[in-house]
């Protein structure tokens, strides 16, 4: 190793190693001046041109450049006569090398936004049906009390979103509590809604009454995503009463659902609520599905230990409102047959 290659790599910070899952040696993860260092390098094509750019020598540019290959075991460029180019490795490190980079300047950007007067922020994982049904109304009532306090929300369903919450991605996830308890967690209960079929107002279960017995085998379902808590309530509940089932049609949007249902593509399962429209105009009916019907709480996860701030608990209650709300008014429109 030459001297001057050595004393530029004794003077890195220390990296913290990560696992490679494919060959379980340990890589150091790149320093963000390295990052900095390989996109000007791209953008310009000119070690000389990255070096005024980064405000360094060209010789540093250039130890940079292979202290990353070095670490990352692959060569990220190639030298045709005065021309640079980036190799397949190259061109995959330099797309996600500027996503971090983009991340990292716009986190900054918040930060000294959050840092003025009276300025806080809450980030929100939530269902696409909560995202679509509760959190517009939510968002406009809570701006009233807190017009200085940012929300962000992230869509996903609940398992994902208590991912999220344990690696410190979220403040507050709106899921369904179905598993058993995880000591992780904190779940605030909001509210209880319950399931029901729906089908298009000309389907062969309005005009007559159908015994449907112990049996939907004949029956296309239509149901919500296939790894969501709402799926996994839906096989325990046909299990626990031995209802025998085609595998649903799963689908990660409730409108998509209703949709199908009204085109006569099958039985569709929602909650009452979200479909009141429909069922006001008479293009869905509703029907039980058992007696009694099943159920979901839905409620607040938030990481154990965690003491919720006064924009947060209003947050919670709003929420609280606002879901009950809706629940209340699609059980009155609700057409048991």
């Amino acid at each position: 190793m030459k001297s001057g290659t050595h004393f530029a790599e004794s003077h890195l910070p220390p990296t913290l190693p990560i696992e490679n899952s494919s060959n379980h040696l340990a890589m150091t993860l790149p320093e963000i001046r390295q990052l900095k260092i390989f996109i000007a390098l791209e953008e310009t094509r000119s070690f000389t041109a990255a070096a005024n750019k980064n405000f360094i020598t060209q010789s540093a540019v250039s130890h940079s450049i292979k202290s990353l290959e070095k670490q990352l075991d692959c060569s990220l460029i190639e030298r045709m006569g005065k021309r640079i180019t980036l190799t397949p490795y190259g061109e995959v490190f330099l797309h996600h090398a500027k996503r971090v980079i983009n991340e990292l300047e716009t986190s900054l950007t918040k930060i000294e936004t959050l840092k003025h007067w009276g300025y806080s922020s809450i980030r929100v994982g939530a269902s696409d049906t909560i995202c679509q049904y509760i959190l517009p109304q939510v968002l406009k009532e809570f701006a009233k009390k807190h017009p200085k306090c940012e929300v962000t929300v992230d869509l996903g369903d609940t398992p994902e979103m208590q991912k999220k919450l344990a690696h410190g991605m979220l403040d507050l996830a709106i899921g369904i509590h179905l598993a058993p308890a995880d000591n992780n967690f904190i779940f605030t209960p909001l509210a209880e809604d319950s399931l029901c079929f729906i089908t298009a107002s000309d389907h062969d279960w309005v005009s007559r009454q159908t015994n449907r017995g112990g049996s939907l085998k004949d029956v296309r379902l239509i149901a919500y995503s296939a790894e969501s808590e709402t799926m996994r309530l839906i096989t325990k509940h046909f299990n626990d009463n031995t209802v025998k089932y085609r595998h649903p049609l799963t689908l990660g949007n409730m409108e998509a659902i209703k949709e199908m249902t009204m085109q006569g593509l099958g039985v569709g399962i929602v909650p009452p609520w979200v479909a009141k429209r429909e069922f006001t105009s008479g293009k869905l009916i509703a029907h039980t599905i058992s007696n009694p019907a099943p159920k979901r709480s839905w409620g607040i996860f938030s990481n154990s230990g965690k003491t919720f701030s006064l924009p947060e608990e209003d947050f919670i209650s709003i929420c609280k409102l606002e879901l009950n709300k809706a629940i209340h008014s699609g059980r009155e429109l609700e057409h048991a047959i």
